[in-house]
C-alpha cells in the first residue's frame, strides 16, 4: 500500500486542492448552502449584529439564498452552524460565525488581515510537513495511524488485517449511529504520490464482505474515473477521502499536532466613544 506504481515510491509534496475549496466561486441565489445564506444574511448587519437561527433562516428562504424541502431548515441551519464551530475550533481555524445566548448568531469579529495571514501561512506549513511525515510511514505505521484515525472518529471494533492476506483491506471499524444504526467499513490505506484510479475502487468494492461498505485513504488524491466510479449508483458505496481531507481529520483529532491558543485583545467601542468625547470637550 506505499507505492505508486512498479518501483514508484511514495515521495513528499502537497495534494491538489479538492473541489469546492475556499477559492471556488460563489453560488448562485438558490443554490447556497445553510452556512454560506446564513454568513450572506449576517454581514447585511454588520460585525455586532445578531439574529436568532430561525430568523436567519426565514430571511435566507424568503431571499431565496436556499432551496430545501426539509420541514425544519432553521434547526438544520442551527446544528450545521454549531459544528462549523466545533470543526474550525478544533482545526485552529479563524471562526465564522459565534453563538450568543437564546439561539442569536453573529458573525464572528475578523482578525487582522497582517496576523491571520500570518498564522494561515504557520498552519499550512504545519499541515504540508504533517503530510510529509505521513508519506514517510512505513505500511504498517500508516495502517497504524488508519486506524487511530477511525477510533477517533467513533468507530467501535477497530481491526487492523494481516500484511499480504488483506485482499486489498487494511483496516475494518464498525460505525454505531445512536446504538441503533451499525456500518461495518472496510478501509484500504494508500500511501501514494499519484492519484488513486477506477481500479483500485473496483479492487476494494470487490473485496468487500457482506454489509460491508469501502472507503480509500489516500495521501494523494482520485482520479475523475475514480470519483465517478466510487459513485456508481449500481454498486456497493465506496468513499474516499484524499490527502488533504486526511490532514484535516489528524488535525481537528488532535493526532500528530498539538495546539497552542493566544488571546487577542481589543477595546470595546464604548471606550473609544468615552476617549472621543472627552476630547471634544
Amino acid at each position: 500500500n506505499d507505492m505508486d506504481g512498479p518501483g514508484q515510491p511514495a515521495a513528499h509534496g502537497a495534494p491538489s486542492h479538492p473541489e469546492g475549496g475556499s477559492g471556488s466561486a460563489q453560488k448562485p441565489f438558490g443554490q447556497m448552502s445553510f452556512l454560506a445564506a446564513a454568513e450572506h444574511v449576517l454581514r447585511s448587519l454588520g460585525v455586532s449584529g445578531a439574529l436568532h437561527y430561525e430568523e436567519i433562516a426565514r430571511r435566507a428562504i424568503k431571499a431565496e439564498l436556499i432551496a430545501t424541502e426539509g420541514k425544519t431548515p432553521a434547526v438544520s441551519l442551527s446544528a450545521m452552524v454549531g459544528t462549523d464551530i466545533r470543526r474550525r475550533e478544533a482545526r485552529g481555524e479563524p471562526q465564522r460565525f459565534v453563538r450568543r445566548e437564546r439561539g442569536m448568531i453573529g458573525l464572528a469579529e475578523p482578525v487582522p488581515l497582517s496576523l491571520a495571514t500570518e498564522i494561515e501561512e504557520h498552519n499550512q506549513e504545519v499541515r504540508e510537513r504533517l503530510l510529509a511525515s505521513v508519506r514517510d510511514d512505513s505500511p504498517s505505521e500508516f495502517e497504524r495511524l488508519v486506524a487511530e484515525l477511525l477510533s477517533a472518529l467513533e468507530f467501535e471494533e477497530v481491526e487492523r488485517t494481516p500484511l499480504g492476506r488483506d485482499g486489498g483491506i487494511d483496516v475494518r471499524g464498525t460505525l454505531v449511529v445512536g446504538g441503533v444504526v451499525h456500518i461495518r467499513m472496510a478501509v484500504q490505506a494508500k500511501r501514494w504520490k499519484n492519484n488513486v484510479r477506477a481500479p483500485i475502487v473496483q479492487q476494494v468494492r470487490g473485496s468487500l464482505g457482506a454489509h460491508e461498505q469501502g472507503l480509500i485513504i489516500t495521501t494523494s488524491d482520485f482520479s475523475k474515473g475514480a470519483r465517478q466510479e466510487a459513485a456508481r449508483a449500481d454498486a456497493s458505496p465506496v468513499a474516499l477521502m484524499n490527502g488533504e481531507q486526511l490532514v484535516d481529520l489528524l488535525i481537528e483529532k488532535g493526532i500528530g499536532v498539538h495546539r497552542s491558543e493566544y488571546h487577542l485583545l481589543s477595546l470595546d467601542d464604548a471606550v473609544g466613544t468615552s476617549s472621543d468625547t472627552k476630547d471634544g470637550e
